[in-house]
């Protein structure tokens, strides 16, 4: 066990075949990071590219660090590494706070698809991870060929060439006009006028807002960039929309790039205390966190033209079903356990907490091999982010397992205990507890003052209070209980 978090470095590239790579094609090694303590990479310094041979001990630990992005690529990398450079080059994002227990981390692809790196560890659960590649980067069937596929034909401005003499894929954030446009599906919603409920993160010190509207059909003879495209407003009535001309294909692979209005009040879409520095922390999140479910429906595909859109759903649907989205998110989705554009670790569950006491393993694969892919990661609970129904189970019940309602899982924390909102269920519904064993649950439902049908299978049963289906601590699935037959 580590006394620090620790990452341990594993080269399983071999040399370059190239004979006319110079020296400044070896693999080197970038550590940056806004901030740091108790820092220990012997041979490396921050901001600074070494040769990774240099860095013979192929281990970084740390007390503390912010945003710090870990670089593997081929030549001297710049201090800030850019995606349409001519190197070749793969990266993970980490941070430990003071305050954090756990190390966050993840891979990204979110700007290019480049160098592939595999993560492996331990969850603060204490469970194995593993993170990397269903596919090879390489080959006929591999990811860059895939990525390729989604491209506009014609326009091969996101294929880039490097010196090393591998090829990477800039990603539609970088590059848009080399990807399908969003147009279409703008135009389809907002003919439609779809249906809109985009819920707010819940600031420090107020409530979250739930917006309620639709999109508005902007695609007329006499339709104006500044017309309104979407509008929504929360229950104390104010107004949240979005003119049409910033909602447009780049700025919705961008994530950013325009404004929106709230309360009559221009703002930028991805308000910081730099660019709006009258703001509050309180009033940023608010706008920000709509802003983005916004866009998590647009990039995933989950916006109908018959359908709620109500961005509570969206952890329990199926990404890109509908034949709509980000076509290099769903590629990078669904060949890898790693982020395809700048909101992915809101929704597809790609960022992982770590055990900041066991040893966690970045490996450097090679380009035709596919390494470390997990389908199933274990990841945070996948429930509803509201709800006017709950439940909590007290500390030293995670013999019980998952929880899972339908598509939704519920998983338990540090101590044993767990909760969460519950999803809409209006009739009777089977939640199943994986730890007890095969094909043991109970029923519930969440109408009137909400319902429950436990049999014997809990020793006291759970009851309902307040909105909020209550179990004690310690609990366990009563042993040789069946689960009970479907109330009438």
């Amino acid at each position: 066990m580590n006394t620090k978090p620790t990452i341990k470095i594993v080269n399983n590239r071999a040399a370059l075949s190239n004979p006319n790579a110079h020296n400044e094609l070896d693999l080197y090694i970038l550590l940056t990071a806004d901030s740091n303590s108790g820092l220990v990479a012997t041979g490396l310094t921050v901001g600074t590219a070494s040769k990774l041979s240099d860095f013979t001990a192929m281990e970084i630990q740390f007390d503390t660090i912010v945003s710090a992005r870990l670089y593997i690529g081929y030549g001297p990398l710049a201090s800030s590494p850019v995606p349409d450079g001519e190197r070749y080059y793969g990266w993970i994002e980490f941070s430990k706070t003071a305050t954090d227990t756990v190390v966050w981390i993840n891979l990204s692809n979110v700007d290019m698809t480049g160098l592939p790196l595999t993560l492996q560890g331990t969850t603060d659960e204490g469970k194995s991870f593993s993170l990397g590649y269903k596919d090879a980067m390489t080959g006929t069937g591999g990811i860059l060929k895939s990525l390729e596929a989604t491209m506009v034909s014609g326009n091969t401005d996101a294929i880039l060439a490097c010196t090393s003499g591998q090829t990477k894929i800039l990603a539609p954030n970088i590059k848009p006009d080399s990807y399908t446009s969003f147009e279409a599906y703008i135009e389809y919603l907002s003919k439609a006028e779809a249906k809109l409920s985009i819920h707010s993160d819940t600031p420090k010190s107020a409530p979250s807002q739930t917006f309620t509207g639709s999109f508005k059909n902007v695609f007329k003879a006499s339709s104006k960039g500044t017309d309104v495209i979407i509008s929504m407003t929360n229950s104390s009535g104010t107004v949240f929309s979005v003119e049409k001309q910033y909602f447009t294909s780049e700025i919705i692979y961008r994530c950013d790039g325009g404004k929106l209005s709230y309360g009559g009040v221009s703002y930028p879409q991805n308000r910081t205390p730099a660019n709006d520095s009258g703001s509050t922390e309180d009033e940023r999140t608010i706008t920000n966190s709509t802003f983005r479910n916004i866009l998590i429906g647009m990039n995933e595909g989950y916006f109908t033209d018959t359908g709620t859109n109500n961005s509570v759903n969206f952890p329990s649907l199926t990404p890109f079903a509908n034949g709509y989205g980000n076509a290099y998110a769903q590629v990078l989705h669904e060949t890898s356990n790693s982020y395809g554009f700048p909101y992915a670790d809101s929704n597809l569950k790609v960022l992982i907490t770590a055990s900041p006491t066991e040893t966690l393993t970045l490996g450097i694969q090679e380009d035709n091999v596919a390494a470390d892919y997990d389908s199933d990661p274990p990841n945070s609970s996948k429930q509803p982010q509201f709800g006017d129904f709950q439940f909590g189970i007290g500390a030293g019940s995670s013999a019980l397992g998952s929880i899972t309602i339908g598509t939704w899982k519920y998983m338990a924390d540090t101590g044993g205990a767990y909760g969460g909102f519950l999803p809409t269920l209006n009739e009777w519904t089977k939640m199943y507890f994986h730890g007890a064993g095969t094909d043991k649950y109970i029923w519930i439902k969440t109408d009137g003052t909400g319902q429950v049908e436990a049999g014997s299978c809990f020793n006291p049963a759970p009851t309902w209070v307040k909105g909020t289906l209550s179990w004690g601590g310690s609990m366990s699935w009563v042993a040789g209980a069946s689960s009970p037959a479907k109330p009438t």
